[in-house]
């Protein structure tokens, strides 16, 4: 490690420690949403200074890819099939469409493509963890990062509470379609644990089924998202890049399918799971840090507006499937 990357990586492990103390009082928010808040405060006030920019830059450019990596040992790809074909091209067509209409939302308000993609990203899969993912093979910046996963997990933490009304009292669901509706439409496991659990202990193992599966089509879509990039860079310099995915992506790919045949253990698998988990803050310790106030005021409001408006599509296109689909 070289020395003038201390400063900013002590930082950095710091801010994720932090956030995970802080997650146990404040744990719909999350430890990933928290690590970009605190990561924000401290980059416009103790720690905006130039020295610590090395290490953020190697927080957010070398451990984000390696936590993602090892997130795919957490990810067992029977979830895919538990649910049936029926459950597989529901939250197949959901994601497709989720991420397409959130580029157009985004697109109309103004946003970049990146952005865009990032919130589709997020919303359509799994927030915080999609987001840290997509990001690096779209080649996003700290602004088109930090400020979509605030917004997500805001919103995810109150239609946790709202989804689950909706489908119980307005729409008379049963556990199967109200657990497409919690946990296809909610964004961290927390909030679909939570919500689902609102309505008994059915629905909420209906609404993880379904949130598994999207988690389980993360490698995909960061997958897709890579060639599209590639493509594009291909365009501009062929000699850019030599594989059209990036190592970590089929690192994550063969943890998965190493956990999913069983060569590695519970114990190795919850092992790796921590390491993801805790290299995961460090590095959202590190995207907040470089996200400034300025571009806070900017474009938090319009960003929020966004937001919104992406949740709301996505739960209506959520009740429409779920009648073709799952009634």
């Amino acid at each position: 490690m070289k020395k003038d990357m201390i400063s900013g990586l002590t930082a950095c492990v710091i801010i994720g420690m932090l956030a995970k103390l802080a997650s146990v009082i404040l744990p719909l928010v999350g430890s990933t949403s928290l690590a970009i808040i605190i990561g924000i405060i401290a980059g416009n006030t103790l720690a905006k200074d130039k020295k610590y920019i090395p290490g953020v830059k190697f927080a957010e450019k070398t451990i984000l890819p390696g936590a993602i990596m090892l997130l795919g040992a957490t990810l067992h790809l029977s979830a895919i099939t538990s649910l049936g074909i029926k459950g597989i091209f529901f939250i197949l067509l959901e994601i497709s469409l989720v991420i397409g209409i959130n580029l157009v939302i985004g697109r109309s308000l103004g946003f970049s493509k990146n952005f865009s993609l990032l919130m589709g990203a997020g919303n359509a899969v799994c927030g915080s963890s999609a987001i840290a993912a997509t990001a690096p093979v779209l080649g996003a910046k700290e602004d088109e990062i930090g400020i979509p996963v605030a917004v997500i997990n805001l919103i995810g933490t109150i239609f946790m509470f709202i989804l689950p009304a909706v489908a119980f009292n307005i729409l008379g669901y049963t556990p199967m379609e109200s657990g497409g509706l919690i946990g296809g439409g909610l964004q961290s496991v927390g909030q679909v644990v939570a919500g689902g659990n609102f309505l008994g202990e059915e629905t909420g193992k209906f609404s993880i089924l379904f949130k598994m599966i999207r988690i389980s089509m993360l490698g995909g879509v960061v997958l897709i998202f890579s060639l599209m990039n590639n493509k594009n860079l291909n365009n501009i310099n062929p000699k850019k890049n030599k594989l059209p995915v990036p190592p970590f992506i089929i690192g994550f790919i063969l943890l998965s399918i190493l956990a999913t045949l069983g060569f590695l253990n519970n114990q190795m698998r919850n092992i790796l799971g921590f390491l993801s988990n805790n290299l995961l803050l460090v590095a959202m310790a590190g995207i907040g840090m470089r996200v400034k106030f300025k571009e806070l005021l900017s474009e938090g409001p319009k960003a929020l507006l966004f937001g919104i408006i992406a949740m709301f599509s996505q739960i209506a296109l959520l009740i429409i499937l779920i009648k073709l689909i799952l009634k």
